[in-house]
């Protein structure tokens, strides 16, 4: 995970990105406007908002006064966790979430202090940055209808079920359904919107409560097993599946890939 925050006055750059190199950018704006285009097609205006853009996709920006942008890279295969798929074209929201805006701050505060942190610390600040992200992209791109509408807070309600109870081995998609007064097959047809499942969007919170636990070296002691019991999934093999699913990784290499 990098963070930026840069600042200038006109210019025009072209963005060359390393093909080698999975990221997703979420880039606030915090003062100025600016244009962007891809290879000889026409010039869009973007004005200052939030900008979450994937890795790999080479642009012109133009900026016509002074500007000044917040960065926050993150690495695709971390935020995966939290939505069924991730943007592979820009998009841009020229309002201002709650989220958004929480994020931000998050952001400038860590970014103003310019002081050094402890291991402790950069572990924590990387994980809060991490969850952000991941909310701000499910709130904003998650939701599989449109923001408010009773479907797509039905849904949102669900995943607060599941982010609150993913832990609990007992916990299925019934249960969901019942906390959240919807029949299981209502439930099921909402989630389908979006191209997932109540069930894996349990399997995914407990793919990112297990990751959490196995990069963590202060869960080193725990087991794999015992790792899998904390999470929710109640056996190593489910448990290592669902991280090759979501993650492309194995518990050895979340535990070895550490600080990466």
């Amino acid at each position: 995970m990098s963070l930026w925050s840069i600042w200038g006055d006109a210019a025009e750059f072209i963005v060359h990105p390393d093909p080698e190199e999975h990221h997703l950018s979420f880039v606030f704006v915090e003062t100025g406007t600016f244009t962007s285009r891809y290879a000889d097609e026409p010039w869009l205006a973007f004005e200052a908002g939030l900008i979450v853009a994937p890795h790999g996709i080479a642009r012109q920006v133009r900026f016509n006064e002074s500007w000044r942008v917040l960065i926050a890279q993150m690495p695709r295969a971390a935020l995966t966790a939290f939505v069924p798929q991730l943007p592979n074209a820009v998009s841009a929201f020229p309002d201002r979430r709650l989220l958004d805006q929480a994020m931000k701050s998050f952001l400038t505060e860590v970014i103003d202090r310019n002081e050094s942190t402890s291991a402790i610390e950069r572990y924590a600040i990387e994980q809060l940055v991490m969850e952000m992200g991941g909310a701000v992209l499910l709130d904003r791109l998650g939701t599989g209808g449109v923001h408010g509408s009773p479907r797509a807070v039905l849904r949102d309600r669900a995943l607060a079920v599941i982010a609150q109870q993913g832990a609990d081995l007992s916990l299925t998609p019934s249960r969901v359904a019942h906390d959240v007064s919807s029949s299981l097959r209502h439930l099921q047809s909402i989630f389908a919107e979006a191209g997932t499942t109540v069930a894996g969007e349990i399997r995914r919170q407990r793919a990112r409560l297990a990751r959490s636990l196995l990069t963590d070296s202060r869960y080193d002691v725990l087991t794999v097993e015992q790792v899998a019991q904390r999470s929710g999934f109640g056996n190593a093999m489910s448990l290592r599946r669902a991280l090759h699913d979501v993650y492309r990784a194995s518990p050895r290499t979340l535990r070895s890939g550490r600080g990466q």
